[in-house]
């Protein structure tokens, strides 16, 4: 299976992914994008987005039997800052699956709007759809809207969606403070493994992507 890493920014309105081939795309232009991308059969998408600002619309459309893409965003605003997104992914073909992540900090005044969705259409089999989002408030005020949503017309399938809009809890910091971290330091290291998690795949093909899509939603 042939592999091809590109910059989503670079690439057309409509992309689409040939049959038996992986595709890996990189989204951290900070532009305003409207993108389809159709996977034809066998086709594989790895799409991340590290973000900062700018509003993507993106929608990923199966059209091929066996068709397979995982979706893995990381978005960070800044005090002020903005970021407006709109992620779909839809099942016109059986035998595939798609699996979207997503997760975005927000500090003091920063925004976020986000809808996501997976839609099965009526009529595919065998279909695997799963959608995550945590959302994590950074300073003491902000906006977050978190909105996943399961569309499904069909029985054959296995479909999973789940919605988080929090702060770092003192749970989560429980074992880290008893180990003699404080507070900050604590809340530095779950950010930075949430955030390795969410670009982890793209470790071992480009390190030094993967480490600037750390920075970038890390902030530092």
């Amino acid at each position: 299976m042939k592999s091809q890493i590109q910059y989503f920014h670079l690439l057309p309105k409509t992309i689409e992914i040939p049959s038996h081939e992986s595709w890996i795309l990189l989204d951290e232009a900070n532009d305003d994008a409207d993108k389809i991308i159709i996977l034809a059969e066998w086709a594989k998408l790895d799409f991340y987005s590290a973000r900062t600002s700018g509003k993507l619309k993106l929608n990923i459309a199966h059209q091929g039997t066996n068709s397979h893409s995982r979706i893995q965003c990381g978005f960070h605003v800044s005090e002020n800052g903005k970021i407006e997104a709109i992620i779909k992914s839809s099942f016109e073909a059986n035998h595939a699956t798609s699996e979207i992540r997503i997760l975005s900090l927000a500090d003091s005044l920063g925004e976020v709007l986000l809808d996501s969705a997976i839609d099965i259409k009526e009529g595919t089999k065998q279909i695997v759809g799963r959608l995550k989002e945590r959302h994590i408030f950074l300073g003491s005020s902000g906006k977050i809207r978190g909105i996943p949503a399961l569309i499904v017309h069909s029985d054959d399938i296995e479909a999973s969606h789940a919605l988080a809009i929090d702060r770092i809890s003192d749970e989560e910091l429980f074992y880290l403070r008893s180990r003699g971290f404080n507070r900050d330091e604590g809340t530095g290291l779950l950010l930075d493994g949430a955030v390795s998690e969410i670009f982890a795949g793209l470790e071992k093909m480009d390190e030094e992507m993967y480490e600037r899509c750390k920075k970038s939603v890390l902030g530092r």
